[in-house]
């Protein structure tokens, strides 16, 4: 498990009464160091979670917020029976993703689907993140296990299931014993798939379990430059594609995400040598592209300072700056948005020719200016990292299988 450093911690006295969950407790808390703890009513840690604000408007950690201690760090459970908690006040422990929702609000593609999650906030701090002030996680794996399993089996029109969207379990692992517990579940489905999505390297735990192929690790991973600048609390890049290729050689699916793509001075160089190292690794079965976005350019310098990024780049969102405002692809205009991709994707395609791409959260015209380099959308969904049907059998595919 990766070190919190908290300011409070927080711990339900359910976790307490319950054997397996006050046994994680024990274990992930010889990695916590706090200022200080209690143990609370769990209504009365409900509470706390509540005050930490609302679900909108999430300000990012921000260059000024790496290596800054969490503010909150909660363990508590789920429940059982009528009693089950969401896993975040706002955030359910199966939340939908609306891909319409998307269209029409933000103009950008997205595939509606469910995700899972059993944590809230994460134990990096990255500057671009809303989610690294605080940490939540449920300890009762087993309950959030018995859901998971219950949802997968009542919607088999789903088969891929992210895993823990808002937070990265891998950070928490092997402690926690999630990530081995839904591998050993979905071993044993015909169709449907885990995604495990994350930075983390806490992999070795996961080399010898029968996973069948229903469970995909997909790897964010960038340039050293990008990470040492915006992710200095994650494993480093090689960390992650040490990780990567050990899960590889086990015999799991692998994907990459290229998110955010930042565009600093020398991106396409470190892009590069960057796709150069992971088809050392072991090539992914695709590659997801997604560049820094949902940020205006006057917030910008929060994120990632001016003068290292990529200058044409920088005058591109100048002049767009107005049309751009309150675009979810900001502070970045398409036309450019899609050139950072093109010159991506051309990496991808001379180091990994094997390797699938595809695009993250984007606008149709995007999708349509990069037609040549990825699989063709078809009429309810394309291939993309995290889609509803996004197995491995689909992506070798490009396309639905023919009932």
């Amino acid at each position: 498990m990766e070190p919190l450093r908290a300011e409070r911690v927080v711990i339900a006295k359910s976790v307490l009464e319950h054997a397996p969950s006050r046994a994680r407790l024990e274990a992930m808390q010889l990695h916590v160091e706090a200022a200080r703890t209690d143990v609370l009513d769990d209504d009365e840690v409900e509470r706390l979670l509540a005050e930490l604000g609302p679900r909108a408007g999430r300000p990012r950690g921000g260059l000024d917020g790496r290596g800054r201690a969490k503010e909150l760090v909660a363990f508590s459970r789920f429940g059982a029976g009528p009693a089950v908690r969401e896993v975040f006040p706002g955030y359910s422990w199966r939340e939908l993703r609306n891909g319409r929702q998307q269209v029409e609000e933000h103009g950008v593609l997205c595939q509606t689907a469910i995700e899972v999650q059993s944590v809230v906030g994460c134990a990096f701090d990255c500057a671009y993140c809303p989610y690294t002030s605080f940490v939540c996680i449920r300890l009762d794996v087993e309950t959030f296990a018995d859901q998971v399993e219950a949802l997968v089996r009542a919607r088999p029109s789903q088969t891929l299931w992210k895993l823990n969207n808002r937070s990265d379990t891998l950070a928490f692992e092997p402690e926690y014993g999630l990530a081995a517990a839904l591998v050993e579940r979905f071993a044993g489905f015909d169709e449907a798939m885990l995604l495990l999505y994350s930075k983390g390297d806490s992999v070795q735990h996961l080399v010898g379990l029968k996973h069948n192929e229903r469970t995909a690790a997909s790897f964010t991973i960038t340039p050293e430059p990008v990470a040492d600048l915006l992710e200095q609390g994650a494993p480093s890049p090689s960390a992650r594609i040490a990780a990567l290729g050990t899960l590889h050689r086990a015999g799991y699916p692998t994907r990459v995400r290229f998110s955010p793509i930042v565009p600093l001075v020398g991106f396409r160089e470190a892009y590069d040598d960057l796709a150069r190292r992971i088809a050392l690794a072991g090539a992914p079965e695709l590659i997801t592209m997604w560049t820094l976005s949902m940020v205006e350019l006057a917030e910008l310098p929060r994120i990632v300072p001016l003068d290292q990024l990529d200058p044409q780049i920088v005058d591109d969102a100048r002049a767009a700056e107005a049309a751009m405002r309150g675009d979810k692809g900001a502070p970045f205009p398409p036309a450019t948005r899609a050139r950072i991709y093109r010159d991506v994707a051309d990496i991808v395609r001379a180091r990994l020719p094997s390797t699938k791409l595809s695009l993250c959260l984007e606008a149709p015209a995007v999708w349509d200016a990069l037609g040549d380099l990825l699989p063709a959308r078809w009429r309810d969904g394309f291939v993309c990292n995290c889609g509803p049907r996004a197995t491995s059998e689909l992506i070798r595919l490009g396309r639905p299988r023919t009932p």
